[in-house]
């Protein structure tokens, strides 16, 4: 996913899935009643080994994944992005928006990401037997660049982690440690997760003006 932050020159409310999803949301996790919000995190059935992972936009066929859909491969990069003003330069933060259109959930259907805001992650690990945790991480360079060579760290990037429905996010909201792969979340095996997770730009200096760009490589791994 890229990233991007322009300098100027001159320097319906949130729905609640069904109680039986929620049951399944929450088994093996807490023992919560069915409507107590919790991460999305589902028991889905074993299988050949196989993993999935959707950052923004993604492909699924012959429908959504608990009704049979099969996930597939899509090249799309999606970005977030945020235009400074002049007169907000280093005072505080700036939430980001992303190009991606992505609100509903592959896994069912549900009105889960609100865009531009948010971006949709998620996915699944797989295994036909006992196995460890797959590890969901991020990868970013140490700096976002701009076109004239000056830097901004990209530890200036954060995200605040949600989705329609859930006050407990399943991705924990954080910060990019820039130049570095971190872990963001463990998955256990025959899981479906999601998140949606809104970039914010800290915005506490003065820096020069211009477009400073960066990507982040989100990776899916299993033992």
């Amino acid at each position: 996913m890229a990233m991007g932050l322009a300098r100027p020159v001159c320097a319906q409310p949130p729905a609640t899935r069904p109680a039986r999803w929620r049951t399944l949301a929450c088994a093996g996790v807490l023992a919560a009643p069915p409507l107590v919000s919790h991460a999305y995190l589902v028991t889905i059935t074993g299988g050949t080994k196989s993993l999935y992972l959707q950052v923004g936009a993604g492909t699924m066929t012959g429908g959504n994944f608990n009704a049979g859909g099969t996930p597939g491969n899509n090249t799309t990069v999606n970005s977030v992005s945020v235009t400074v003003p002049a007169a907000s330069l280093g005072a505080g933060t700036q939430a980001m928006t992303t190009n991606s259109a992505v609100t509903a959930s592959p896994y069912d259907g549900y009105n889960f990401c609100s865009v531009p805001s948010q971006v949709y992650v998620g996915g699944f690990y797989r295994t036909p037997g006992a196995a460890g945790n797959a590890t969901l991480s991020a990868t970013s360079p140490a700096s976002l660049t701009s076109a004239g060579g000056d830097t901004l760290p990209f530890s200036t990037i954060s995200w605040v982690s949600g989705g329609n429905g859930d006050a407990t996010a399943t991705i924990p909201s954080g910060s990019f440690v820039g130049g570095t792969t971190q872990a963001l979340l463990s998955i256990a095996r025959n899981r479906w997760f999601e998140s949606c997770l809104q970039f914010n730009y800290a915005n506490t200096a003065l820096v020069a003006a211009g477009t400073f760009t960066g990507r982040v490589t989100y990776t899916l791994t299993a033992p």
